[in-house]
Formats: structure tokens, C-alpha cells, sequence
């Protein structure tokens, strides 16, 4: 009997799956068998590696050959195996060194001719196989844009089934990493094209510096769309880690991206997508929109028209950062530490809060903010009415660039002030670490106790408040809270708007 096993790999929901892939020879009638909880495609592989294995001039003996990719508890899909396969069934062979393929992962596609193909999704295998002590990878060439600034590993990029004997035989030159050039697309929006509203210009500023989520609420036309389109303008950079956590993501989904791309990642679902795209999940778990706004921005303009089991599946993302999906009695964690920049209208026609234009009855109101509950109300931490300016201010309008520049320069002075905790930004700060890292005097305690005893804020409310304030008073180059850092922050907090559209006094 003859018997071999390698390391390949699959897509587990968005992070990578290590599969062993067990050949096993013996003497018997002449039958290839595969198991292990094969889809189609999976199943496919033996005429693949079978014709591949003609081409390099060694084929399928004729004795009896079992095919096992365990653990076999996982559904395994995807054509990542024929290359592994193929390499088994050489190494059983005596055709290479079987010791030498210890903690190696094996990726590819196999043509009939032994070309090795690309199977698009090597980052989050090869990510996963890093953390498990692989660090010798043979991939197909196709998918080395993916993974080569992966350091501390070795990863031998092949195009054809018989690279693999030139490697043991030391004849294949080690490929270098590619001085690769990407070229960043400039911006078309800018808040220079913005005229006026220095007040959500101001708001926008802070929520990214201190990575709040934003809520606009305001009539059409007075600039809320307008300020998220230039949003994009105006982010910090991505860090090395984080674009290799985006692009694993997106490897995963299958939507491509470049990893030399370091911009945050923009989302703008449509209203009318499904909880499943949404949060993410189907048959075969993929990654929703939360997920793919991962160290990123998700926006949801008109929000009002999302369905509320969208809007209500949003809590456990917002507080904990990150998505359990369990399928078959496996959790799979959807990672999703996001910023949410949501906008509405006040009413169904929109113009509730400007004097004599509603059009709206008291109960289509009531009907109409119905859908937005006070738990997900509460998890925005600025909340701004934006109205129509009739005439724009004489101050002096900024570029994106300039935004940009302050923005990157505050969230490195943020980064700073945090650096020996587990925050990033003001934002993530937890109730518990709040008094030593967002000290309040007296006199801050009493603005909130009457911002409170007025019903401003509510008890999570005042906690937000006080992150919120933090981010002003870093903006303005301190690093205490002042009372009028807490005032401008009250200013930012419009959570009586209910009220205002309603007209009820509540």
C-alpha cells in the first residue's frame, strides 16, 4: 500500500479552511474514489489530475486509488485540490521526496494539459496556514498578485504540473516579488464643489477623525447625499494589516480589489437588499455588506427605506464588531468593525422640519418613524439635522485635500494618545476605562447632569457624549475635556428630532 498526505485549503465563510488531502494506493481492481463531502466541482478533480498526470508523462497505475479530503464534516467546494491531488499521487509514485512536502500547502487548478490555474482565493488560506506554522506554499502563478507581500513564508509560484520536479530537482528559479505599480484614481467628488453648511461639514470631519457613526436627518436637497459622496475624499489610509484583512475579505467574496489599494472600503447597499446580503449568510456562507464594510465605511442613504430586519440586525454588529453564523453546528465569524454613516428624511415628503411645507398627516408620521427604534437610534453617536441654506456662508471653503490632511494628522495624534490600550480610536472606548482615559471636571459633570435631567441624552447617551467631546478637544489640539467641548458635542446629538417631526411633545 501506498499512501501520501498534503495541506491544501478552502473558503470557510471569509477566513481559510485547511484541508487534508489523503491519497491512498493499493493493489486491487483498477477504481478512483473520492469522499469527504465533495461538491460537484471537488468531485471533478479525478479527470483532471488524471489527464494532467498523462501530460507530465505518469499515469494513473492501474490498482485501486481512494481519494479522502478530511476533516470530512465540511462541505468542500471549489477546484483549489487537483494540483495537491496530483502532487500526492506523484510523491506516491516515488516521483519526489515525500518528506519534503511536510508543512506545505498546495494550491491550483489543473488544465488537461497540466497548466496550473489560479483559483483566486489563496490570501485567506495561505493567512490561516501562517497562523498554523506552514510557511512553504506552492501556487499557481495566476494568483500571485494576492499573496506576494505576505512576509515570512516561501511561496513557490508554479504554472505547470511538471514545475514541480524542476523544484526538487533545484533547475526552477525562485521567482522574485514583483515591483508591482498601481495607480491611484483621483477623486471626482469634492467638498471644495460644497457651498455652505459648515456645520455637516464640521460633523463629518469629527465622525471620521474619531470614527463616530453619524446619523443626517434632513429635507431633500440640503446636502446630506452630497457630503457622503465626498466622504471617500477625506479617510485616513488603511495600515498594512488592515488592507491585508480587507483584501482576504474580498479575495473571499470573490469581488476583486487591488492589495495595493490602501483606501477604506465604501459600501452603498441599494434599500431594497435582503437580510441575507445584507448581514451576510446563504447556503454556502458569504460575506454581506456588514462584512464588507470592514475597516471601512457603510453607508445607508435613505435609510428609512431599509427593511426593518436589516435596521434590527444591525445591534449586534455595531456593539460587538463582529457576526456568528452558525451552519451545520460550526460558528463562522464574520468580521465587521465598520463605521455607519446613515441619512433620512424627517418624514415621507421630507419636509418636516422646515415651517409649512409638510405635506404629511400626524399618522403618517407616527407609521413612518415607527421603523426607527430607539435601540438602533441610540447607536449613532452624532445625530445632526442638516436644513436648507438660503444663502451659503462667506467663509472659505476647504478642499477634500485639506480636510484629508488635518484628518490623517488628528488620527495619528489619536493613535498616540491610545497607544497602550486596546482602542484605536475614541470611539471603541468601553464605559470601564472611560474615567481614565476621558477625565471630566466638575463642572463637565454638571453640563451632562443637566443635559440629562432635560432628557438631551440618555444614560448610553452620555457615554457617547463624552467620547464624542474627546474627539473635539483632540481636533482642537488638547487633551482634557472643556465645557465648550462638551457644548459643541450637545450640538451634534439632535436626538429630540422625533419630537420635532411628530409635533407630539414627546
Amino acid at each position: 500500500m501506498l499512501y501520501q498526505e498534503v495541506i491544501s485549503g478552502i473558503i470557510y465563510g471569509v477566513t481559510g479552511q485547511l484541508i487534508r488531502v489523503e491519497v491512498e494506493m493499493r493493489n486491487g481492481l483498477p477504481y478512483f474514489t473520492m469522499v469527504g463531502y465533495l461538491s460537484k466541482e471537488s468531485t471533478e478533480a479525478k479527470e483532471r489530475v488524471a489527464s494532467a498526470l498523462r501530460s507530465v508523462g505518469h499515469p494513473l497505475p492501474a490498482m485501486k486509488i481512494t481519494v479522502n479530503l478530511s476533516p470530512a464534516n465540511i462541505r468542500k467546494n471549489g477546484t483549489a485540490f487537483d494540483f495537491p491531488i496530483a502532487v500526492a499521487f506523484l510523491a506516491c509514485l516515488g516521483k519526489i521526496p515525500s518528506k519534503e512536502l511536510n508543512r506545505t500547502c498546495i494550491l491550483g487548478e489543473l488544465g488537461l494539459n497540466g497548466t496550473i490555474h489560479g483559483v483566486g482565493y489563496c490570501l485567506p488560506i495561505v493567512m490561516e496556514a501562517k497562523k498554523q506554522g506552514i510557511h512553504r506554499f506552492f501556487i499557481a502563478e495566476e494568483d500571485s498578485d494576492s499573496v506576494e507581500e505576505m512576509e515570512d513564508v516561501e511561496i513557490i509560484f508554479m504554472r505547470r504540473l511538471s514545475d514541480i520536479f524542476h523544484y526538487f530537482d533545484g533547475m526552477m528559479e525562485k521567482s522574485g516579488r514583483k515591483n508591482k505599480k498601481w495607480k491611484k484614481k483621483p477623486m471626482e467628488e469634492d467638498f471644495l464643489d460644497m457651498k455652505g453648511q459648515q456645520h455637516l461639514k464640521r460633523a463629518i470631519e469629527i465622525a471620521i477623525t474619531g470614527r463616530h457613526h453619524i446619523l443626517l436627518v434632513g429635507s431633500p436637497g440640503s446636502g446630506k447625499t452630497m457630503a457622503i459622496k465626498r466622504v471617500p475624499s477625506i479617510l485616513y489610509p488603511l495600515t498594512k494589516q488592515e488592507r491585508m484583512e480587507v483584501q482576504s475579505i474580498y479575495d473571499a467574496a470573490g469581488i476583486v480589489r487591488n492589495l495595493l489599494d490602501d483606501r477604506q472600503p465604501f459600501r452603498t447597499p441599494h434599500t431594497s437588499i435582503s437580510k441575507a446580503a445584507f448581514l451576510g449568510g446563504g447556503h454556502l456562507p458569504k460575506a454581506g455588506e456588514i462584512t464588507l464594510a470592514h475597516h471601512g465605511i457603510l453607508v445607508l442613504d435613505e435609510l428609512m427605506e431599509y427593511r426593518p430586519e436589516c435596521l434590527e440586525s444591525l445591534r449586534q454588529p455595531l456593539e460587538e464588531r463582529k457576526i456568528s453564523i452558525y451552519r451545520a453546528g460550526h460558528p463562522m465569524i464574520f468580521p465587521s468593525d465598520f463605521q455607519m454613516i446613515a441619512a433620512m428624511n424627517p418624514c415621507p415628503c421630507g419636509y418636516a422640519l422646515e415651517d409649512g411645507k409638510c405635506r404629511c398627516t400626524y399618522y403618517q408620521k407616527k407609521q413612518y418613524l415607527k421603523k426607527l427604534s430607539g435601540a438602533i437610534l441610540d447607536r449613532f453617536d452624532m445625530i445632526l439635522t442638516v436644513v436648507n441654506e438660503e444663502e451659503p456662508s462667506n467663509l472659505l471653503e476647504e478642499s477634500s485635500k485639506m480636510i484629508r490632511e488635518r484628518v490623517i494628522q488628528n488620527v495619528e495624534k489619536e493613535h498616540q494618545l491610545l497607544s497602550g490600550t486596546d482602542y484605536h480610536f475614541f470611539s471603541e472606548i468601553r464605559p470601564a476605562d472611560m474615567e481614565n482615559l476621558c477625565p471630566l471636571s466638575k463642572k463637565c459633570i454638571e453640563v451632562l447632569k443637566m443635559a440629562y435631567r432635560m432628557k438631551k441624552v440618555t444614560k448610553r447617551g452620555i457615554w457617547k457624549l463624552k467620547k464624542l467631546a474627546m474627539t473635539i478637544a483632540l481636533m482642537e489640539g488638547e487633551t482634557k475635556i472643556q465645557e465648550h467641548h462638551l457644548m459643541e458635542a450637545l450640538s451634534f446629538r439632535n436626538t429630540g428630532f422625533i419630537s420635532e417631526v411628530s409635533g407630539d411633545g414627546r
